[in-house]
């Protein structure tokens, strides 16, 4: 049983809380703009977890298919769909496919739980076609996010951030398959600093304009297949 199967149940509450509806809306949004799903494109969801991204995808008119280590979280996102979307469980460092299969790779906060980060990218990088995209979704290293949540891993070990790893962009492309096409920015509001979705919003732009590393809270890199290699 991974830490992970011990969650899945209350996995998706935060999502629902004022906070947690605004993280996952601003997520979306950076994840949206750097992954531009097109319907009738095949996509992988890396580290599907309850399914979030992945039935967003799908709604998005996308063929797509969710992949998870953990038997539960996908217990529980196949009880949100009628069954047209496919769940499987596999390791993303080992994934049961050929190469080339894919338009488009998505794992958004997955390297951050596998031991292994750089095969994950290597597999995504193998799955998806010629000039497709493998899009990644980061809790960046060097913002607020990842602190508290470094701090809830240390004191609490049935916590999922216990012996979680973080990356900054440099480290990010280090682990990557090739030189990245891009990376952007976001969530510059802290935990501590939320009071209202609409305040969070209109802080979250005026601090965007910048698009530095320091104090953002999540970080998208995209690579597409047939870059040169780092």
């Amino acid at each position: 049983m991974t830490l992970f199967d011990q969650k899945a149940e209350s996995y998706d509450d935060f999502c629902r809380t004022p906070l947690g509806h605004f993280v996952d809306a601003v997520e979306r949004r950076l994840i949206g703009a750097m992954a531009r799903p097109r319907a009738g494109e095949s996509a992988i969801d890396l580290g599907c977890g309850t399914g979030s991204y992945t039935y967003w995808l799908h709604k998005l008119g996308l063929s797509v298919t969710g992949v998870d280590l953990s038997e539960k979280m996908l217990e529980v996102a196949r009880r949100k769909g009628d069954g047209r979307v496919p769940f499987i469980r596999a390791d993303v460092t080992h994934l049961p496919f050929p190469p080339d299969s894919y338009d488009l790779a998505l794992a958004n906060a997955t390297l951050e739980f596998v031991a292994d980060p750089k095969a994950a990218l290597r597999e995504a990088y193998r799955v998806v076609k010629p000039g497709g995209r493998v899009v990644v979704g980061f809790i960046a290293k060097l913002g607020p996010w990842a602190e508290q949540y470094s701090k809830r891993g240390r004191e609490d070990a049935t916590s999922v951030y216990h012996g979680a790893r973080f990356f900054s962009y440099e480290e990010a492309v280090e682990i990557g398959p090739c030189i990245p096409e891009q990376v952007r920015f976001g969530l510059y509001v802290s935990p501590r600093e939320f009071t209202d979705e609409a305040s969070a919003w209109s802080l979250e732009m005026r601090r965007r304009v910048s698009q530095d590393e320091a104090g953002a809270g999540f970080m998208v890199v995209r690579w597409r297949k047939g870059t040169l290699p780092v």
